[in-house]
């Protein structure tokens, strides 16, 4: 892992995620890149667009200057190389074009608390999840950087072989356990296909300490709730599958809804 890019909007949960992600990049030997993205207002009468070219300039050079404070606190605190760049336009536009040009190997991004308002970051963290090209790491607001020594992977056994090499980095990283856990209905057998998928994520993570849970339950999100619940795990992992598990935890809910995730932090890989 060698360039941690982070979307910021300078609230105290984007700060929050800002401090996860260097300590991360510490660990790692890592740099740090600082993304601040301003959405244009909408201009509706050509009257309006005198004074929203003032609004946008100021706005402009205020988070200038708090973009230059958050590179010095998080180079000074962690003892980083850190980057920061501020542009205008489509947050998830923006944030997929620096994720290629700076060949970042996470993007990490901020969570404010269930019921509070999350600027860009609701919408916007639930695209990012679905689109990136690379693992992206939503952090709770609340959530304190902490060496990550057991991982719980939700998975559904999906035959396809997936890029799991950030779980690998981790593991070895931090001498990590990953808990592979699978939601089922009750009293379901596991299918053909399930089998073979198990099979093939025992032999993905042969060389690295893992076991193997099936949690019944209806509701995948309430299964892993109740998992995460009776087992401590420092951050719950997912693989962004369009067609199933994510799709079944997930659907089209608001990131701020995600209720167990507010607790730790959520780590999701793109599908192969």
């Amino acid at each position: 892992m060698k360039n941690i890019l982070v979307a910021t909007d300078f609230s105290n949960a984007s700060k929050n995620a800002t401090e996860y992600a260097a300590g991360l990049a510490k660990d790692f030997g890592a740099k740090l890149i600082l993304v601040n993205v301003i959405v244009p207002p909408i201009v509706i009468e050509d009257t309006s667009a005198s004074a929203y070219l003032i609004s946008e300039a100021e706005l402009m050079e205020t988070d200038k200057k708090l973009l230059k404070k958050e590179i010095e606190r998080m180079s000074k605190q962690f003892n980083l190389k850190v980057d920061g760049f501020i542009r205008q336009g489509s947050p998830l536009d923006i944030l997929m074009e620096f994720t290629r040009s700076k060949h970042a190997d996470l993007v990490v991004m901020g969570m404010k608390g269930k019921g509070k308002s999350n600027s860009i970051f609701g919408s916007t963290t639930t695209m990012v999840m679905r689109k990136s090209l690379v693992p992206v790491f939503v952090i709770p607001e609340n959530s304190v950087f902490k060496p990550i020594h057991n991982i719980t992977f939700a998975s559904e056994f999906d035959i396809e072989k997936d890029d799991y090499s950030i779980l690998q980095e981790l593991v070895e990283k931090y001498n990590s356990t990953i808990h592979i856990v699978n939601v089922q209905k009750k009293e379901e057998a596991m299918s053909v296909h399930d089998a073979i998928g198990k099979m093939e994520a025992d032999l993905s993570f042969v060389n690295l300490k893992h076991s193997f849970d099936t949690v019944e339950n209806k509701s995948v999100e309430r299964g892993i709730h109740h998992f995460l619940e009776k087992n401590s795990s420092d951050i719950l992992a997912m693989v962004a599958h369009k067609h199933s598990f994510f799709k079944r935890a997930f659907g089209i809910v608001h990131t701020k809804q995600m209720s167990y995730q507010t607790n730790i932090p959520l780590l999701v890989m793109p599908a192969k």
